[in-house]
């Protein structure tokens, strides 16, 4: 009966769909059942599982593991209805029988009272004595006159409007089934009644019927679920009173509880429940709470008469499965890592909960090469650890093995992270209790990055007349110490300065790197009215978006080849033997963007430009031209959006030119009559301006993107759509 119970109830819960990590319930919506038993039921799953537990993921996101109660009717039996009061008949009959023959009494009843025909068979004989102290009603005659006859092994059957009197042995062969109910009338006299079953097994009922019944009158249709009765109208009556009192909707009635088991073992916890409730066929709870543990859902199912007794059962489980704690045996869960990498959040939480470690080693599958994670970091929230030591290959995946206790007085259980890098989750091998502290741990960790857009703009400026002593030394020599804050360029447009207070004297900036105190956008405006006539040159103007705390590298340029080193007589004594590598030039940028609080950004920059000399090398003694490089590296700090300036690295060139008279130019000593040579002093400085801009969301991301979109109308028609849409011709030939 158990069975069919607990398969019935697993029936009512069928109706949920299995994700990775366990399973998801619906909502329980009946009346009195509290909000902490409401909820799904699984190991947490990823949001986006591929969604663990469920890791449940979730995911994911995920909800918490709860309890999930069913409350029942508490209803297994029909309350039969007050009969209503006997009403008055209208012919009363008094009857008194001293030892008189059986045909007598029928003769009195059917022929003098009831005016009916019948018959008596021959066989039917005997003596009967009954007397009435107060007169009976008409209808109660019939009945009376059956009780009278079977004392006498003989039974009236009513056939064809004759009531037939025949001995018990010959009613089976005269009467004809019907199909009854609870609420049908009764045939009159001896009859077969067939009653179907709704909710109560054919076997069980007749169990239940038999103390009521007299020999031989109950059979049971085990295939189709009847139930057939044999009597007279007043036995059958008592028992179609009895299969409505009984034939009740069982699983309605019981209250079914599934509780999902975070530490302790489930067969453990069932003998402990066991132990409280009272064993099968013992104790007064005996049979009233039914504990069934399911284990390939982790899970006890208690199924009960009472609804109430599901809430002790519930605060016994909580406190048995609290007080398994790591006895209960370590499972299998899996988080999928949503924003970064599994590699990294591995070692975090080794180094976050490992103290020491262990002297052995993890074993490794064959063919894996070992990764090893360090870390000395203390423990936190009063949790102590330990981790075992592994050893070192970048290749294999990084895992992480240490002992957690999650309070004063419990048992350590070990704890192992693995991170699979195909996958980018974590495979983690831990009780329940356990998990959920280093699950609490990696969504804090597991968060989306924020990242940096940095845009540089990289000009040379040709020091020649004014600005022969640098850029800054330029616009702020040219402000004038007004008070309207305006830079005036001499014939260009004047210019705000940002960094310039009026009234301040400006000293000559010495041709060293320095970091100049002025906007932006001041100077971007000054190095470009400075190219329209030709005294600056736009080098290079890159965006790159990078992570927080990763480094964007910018990189325009040649490489070149030079000679490292040269040996003669190499195996033959005649071959000359060379070695040549590549260099870098050009323009190379570094930056690593450090978020801060507040909007601030600190910027670790390394800037070289880089240049080969055309006039040098290409000669038996120096093959390799000179390389001509101006570098800087700081650290600086500055406000998402605002610009900082990068100047002073000035660079002076001579260049030596010589005209005259092809070949009498050249003769010695007299060349000179014939020819002119001049050297020509050029001196430039770089400007490097880095603006940071701080992308928290996928909606900056898109503004970027769109303002990029402005500034390349040209590149609209190779874009990607908003839409998704593949990109179609240039707006301008649609």
């Amino acid at each position: 009966m158990w069975c069919v119970i607990a398969a019935g109830a697993l029936s009512m819960l069928g109706g949920c769909s299995m994700y990775p990590g366990g399973l998801k319930f619906p909502e329980s919506t009946v009346a009195g059942v509290p909000d902490s038993q409401k909820g799904d039921f699984g190991p947490n799953r990823p949001a986006s599982p591929p969604q663990s537990a469920a890791n449940s993921a979730a995911s994911s996101a995920a909800p918490p593991v709860e309890s999930k109660v069913y409350p029942g009717t508490g209803v297994f039996v029909n309350p039969k209805p007050v009969p209503p009061g006997p009403a008055a008949a209208p012919e009363e009959a008094s009857l008194n029988f001293e030892g008189l023959d059986v045909r007598e009494v029928a003769k009195v009843i059917l022929g003098d009272y009831l005016k009916e025909s019948y018959t008596v068979h021959p066989s039917v004989t005997g003596n009967v004595t009954f007397r009435t102290i107060k007169p009976i009603s008409k209808k109660d005659l019939l009945p009376t006159l059956e009780m009278l006859l079977r004392q006498n092994n003989a039974a009236v059957v009513r056939e064809e409007g004759v009531y037939k009197i025949l001995p018990i042995a010959s009613v089976r062969g005269s009467v004809s089934p019907q199909l009854g109910s609870t609420t049908a009338p009764l045939p009159p006299g001896f009859s077969v009644i067939v009653v179907p079953l709704k909710f109560v097994g054919g076997k069980e009922m007749q169990k239940l019927l038999e103390p009521f019944a007299a020999d031989n009158t109950v059979r049971v249709d085990d295939v189709r679920n009847l139930v057939i009765l044999a009597g007279h109208q007043r036995e059958l009556r008592h028992l179609l009173d009895t299969i409505e009192l009984f034939d009740v909707d069982w699983l309605a009635g019981y209250s079914i509880g599934l509780f999902p088991i975070k530490s302790a073992d489930v067969k453990t916890l069932v003998a402990d429940l066991d132990k409280i409730f009272g064993p099968t066929g013992q104790g007064p709870l005996s049979g009233i709470v039914r504990v069934i543990p399911i284990e390939r859902l982790n899970a006890l199912l208690l199924v009960t008469t009472q609804p109430r007794y599901l809430e002790m059962a519930k605060t016994w489980v909580d406190r048995l499965d609290q007080m398994g704690g790591t006895s209960g045996g370590s499972r299998f869960f899996v988080y999928y890592v949503k924003n970064g990498k599994a590699e990294n959040l591995a070692q975090l939480v080794g180094d976050l909960f490992s103290s020491r470690r262990a002297s052995s080693a993890p074993s490794l599958a064959p063919g894996s090469r070992p990764a090893e994670i360090r870390s000395s970091a203390p423990t936190l929230g009063g949790m102590t650890a330990q981790q075992a030591p592994a050893t070192a290959a970048s290749s294999a995946p990084a895992s992480a093995t240490f002992q957690l206790s999650s309070g004063v007085g419990s048992t350590a259980s070990e704890v192992r992270v693995i991170a699979d890098k195909d996958t980018n989750s974590l495979l983690i091998l831990s009780t329940q209790s356990d998990y959920e502290v280093i699950e609490s741990a990696l969504r804090k960790l597991d968060v989306i990055p924020r990242q940096v857009l940095v845009e540089v703009f990289l000009a040379e400026v040709s020091l020649t007349d004014d600005l022969k002593f640098g850029i800054e030394w330029f616009i702020n020599g040219r402000s004038n110490s007004s008070t309207t804050g305006q830079i005036n360029l001499g014939g260009l447009p004047p210019l705000t300065s940002a960094g310039v207070p009026p009234g301040v004297p400006v000293p000559i900036s010495p041709p060293v790197f320095q970091l100049v105190s002025l906007s932006g956008t001041a100077v971007r405006a000054v190095l470009n009215s400075l190219g329209q006539d030709g005294r600056s040159q736009v080098l290079a103007s890159p965006q790159i978006m990078v992570l927080d705390n990763q480094k964007a590298q910018i990189k325009v340029g040649d490489r070149i080849s030079v000679q490292t080193s040269q040996q003669s007589g190499v195996s033959t004594g005649t071959g000359v033997l060379s070695q040549f590598q590549y260099i870098e030039t050009g323009i190379l940028l570094t930056v690593t963007p450090r978020i801060n609080s507040g909007g601030q950004v600190t910027l670790d920059i390394n800037q070289e430009v880089s240049v080969a000399d055309p006039n040098t090398g290409n000669t038996a003694a120096n093959p390799n031209p000179n390389v001509n490089s101006r570098s800087a590296q700081t650290t600086v700090v500055v406000a998402s959006g605002d610009s900082i300036v990068l100047g002073g690295l000035i660079r002076e060139d001579n260049l030596r030119t010589s005209a005259g008279v092809p070949l009498l130019s050249k003769i010695p000593i007299l060349g000179a009559a014939f020819g002119s040579q001049s050297i020509k002093r050029r001196r430039t400085e770089l400007v490097l301006i880095v603006t940071p801009k701080i992308i928290s969301d996928a909606a900056q991301a898109r503004e970027a993107t769109d303002e990029l979109r402005k500034r390349l109308p040209a590149l609209e028609g190779f874009l990607p759509k908003r839409d998704g849409t593949p990109p179609g011709t240039s707006p301008r030939n649609p």
